[in-house]
């Protein structure tokens, strides 16, 4: 017996120090903050709002007009910058340490809802980041160990993190029923507004996740009353948040 669990533990440990590793690769590159891609654009968005919270205008050019760019994860960045003082790219760093944080935490909460076994959150965050194939993709919202060292300090891993956190607390919630609160219910509508508004690419992968998640635990009517209240809780978050129309942002290219 012992020699058995001695075989389990063993591919456990390696799964657990090759996460690790990734781990501790993605915060040498938090402090390398690699000049790349749109993180001129992101570190604009927190400039603007260190100056003004209120009507920052666009982070893209000079002009007063909207910007899908001021998320709830930028605005808590740009308050950051203004009680600080810290310069934009220190601020960046930190919440590209926040978002790493969420995103790991958000894949162990998740799988845990799937799989007891010791070795499964570390090996599907090996499997997350390596099982790509052989093209490389380097875009916000993919989960790629190249686009995560890309874009590790950008709105779209935060919300990734998050989206991992709303899985795991949505399966929860669907597994328990109508045992849970309307707290939970209202809560979870909020998360997926927020996600939505943080990087609306990771916000659909979010919505299809939490449907497949409703779909396969085979709800009753009562959740799906209470699902449904967590809707409009969620559509009420989008509709009147103050930085940008995201209802205006369907139609677009």
């Amino acid at each position: 017996m012992s020699t058995m669990r001695g075989a389990l533990r063993r591919p456990s440990v390696v799964a657990q120090v090759g996460a690790v590793l990734v781990v501790v690769l993605l915060l040498l590159v938090v402090v390398r903050l690699p000049w790349a891609g749109d993180l001129g654009m992101h570190a604009a968005t927190v400039q603007r709002l260190r100056h003004d919270l209120v009507d920052p205008g666009n982070p893209l050019v000079d002009a007063d007009t909207p910007s899908p760019y001021y998320s709830p994860w930028m605005l808590v960045l740009g308050c950051v910058a203004r009680v600080t003082g810290l310069s934009v790219f220190v601020v960046l760093r930190i919440g590209a340490v926040a978002a790493l944080g969420l995103f790991v935490s958000g894949v162990w909460r998740y799988v845990r809802t799937l799989s007891v076994h010791p070795a499964a959150p570390a090996l599907s965050l090996l499997c997350l980041v390596f099982l790509w194939g052989t093209s490389l993709f380097t875009w916000s919202g993919f989960l790629g160990l190249n686009s995560l060292a890309l874009t590790v300090s950008y709105p779209s891993v935060f919300a990734l993190g998050l989206a991992f956190h709303f899985w795991a607390w949505l399966a929860g919630a669907v597994r328990a029923g109508s045992a849970r609160g309307w707290g939970v219910w209202v809560g979870l509508g909020v998360l997926w507004a927020v996600i939505l508004l943080c990087h609306q690419f990771s916000g659909v992968v979010a919505s299809l996740g939490a449907l497949a998640t409703v779909i396969a635990a085979r709800v009753g009517g009562a959740v799906w009353w209470r699902l449904g209240v967590g809707a409009l809780v969620g559509v009420g978050v989008l509709w009147v948040w103050p930085y940008y129309d995201f209802f205006a942002l369907v139609g677009r290219g």
